[in-house]
């Protein structure tokens, strides 16, 4: 038999669900009541709007694809930006020039190739073999190799340098052509020149005319009318050209100095 205190618990039990369900009938009557008057079954309409758009919201921001940020996107390389960073090719160079004195025309052609910091060359018009290895040039003769102290302007005109030439340079011209190579024509100040090209200043006035040949987006051959450049301390020539084409990119094979 139960006892007193233990009526009493479940009487309190029951009182208390009765007003829960009361609560819960009463709250029902009051959204039917308010669904009856047009004013209020407007607000009812726009809150439930609102609940349904906010869930809706809540889902597609869970699912939307992550943006992949500016620095994580790969941004393809210019043909120029793509020759700055060239260093494994084989080349050919055509450096001519005319003497006031003589006014005939001399010329210089190189073939050779490149591997990182070492080269290796031939002076067609003299038929000798030349190594460079870290900025020194070998002379390969009868009794092996030995340094020397000539100078070969188309081996300072790498592809860095000249990078940097034409980026300080001023775009004039490009061509299109149907085979899909594009010709462009470049000046720049004889004092750009000097202070990129020697790291020096210098007053002296002129222009050189620098002409770029790519395909592929890959620039495979620079032109260069150095002859202000040439004359600048004292004027002997008429004519001061030089033409360096570039192939095998990538290919060249390893050098070996001997």
């Amino acid at each position: 038999m139960k006892t007193v205190e233990e009526m009493k618990k479940e009487e309190q039990e029951r009182l208390n669900t009765m007003n829960l369900t009361e609560e819960k009938f009463s709250l029902w009557n009051l959204i039917k009541e308010a669904w009856k008057n047009k004013r209020y079954r407007s607000i009812l309409i726009l809150f439930f709007w609102f609940v349904f758009l906010f869930a809706i919201a809540g889902g597609v921001r869970n699912t939307k694809t992550p943006v992949v940020s500016s620095e994580e996107q790969e941004v393809p390389k210019t043909a120029l930006e793509v020759f700055r960073d060239m260093d494994n090719y084989e080349f050919s160079s055509h450096l001519s020039w005319t003497e006031f004195e003589t006014n005939t025309i001399k010329e210089r052609k190189l073939n050779g190739s490149r591997v990182q910091y070492q080269e290796i060359f031939e002076n067609l018009e003299t038929k000798t073999n030349y190594y460079v290895d870290n900025g020194i040039i070998y002379k390969k003769n009868d009794n092996g190799l030995e340094t020397t102290q000539e100078e070969f302007l188309e081996i300072t005109l790498k592809p860095d340098m000249a990078y940097r030439l034409l980026d300080a340079a001023t775009l004039e011209a490009t061509t299109n052509y149907k085979d899909g190579t594009i010709l462009k024509t470049y000046t720049i100040s004889l004092k750009k020149f000097i202070a990129i090209y020697h790291s020096s200043k210098s007053n002296k006035e002129g222009t050189i005319t620098m002409t770029t040949k790519e395909k592929n987006n890959q620039i495979i051959e620079v032109s260069y009318d150095l002859l202000d450049f040439m004359n600048m301390t004292e004027a002997k020539y008429s004519g001061y050209g030089l033409a360096i084409t570039y192939s095998n990119i990538g290919k060249a094979k390893e050098i070996h100095m001997q």
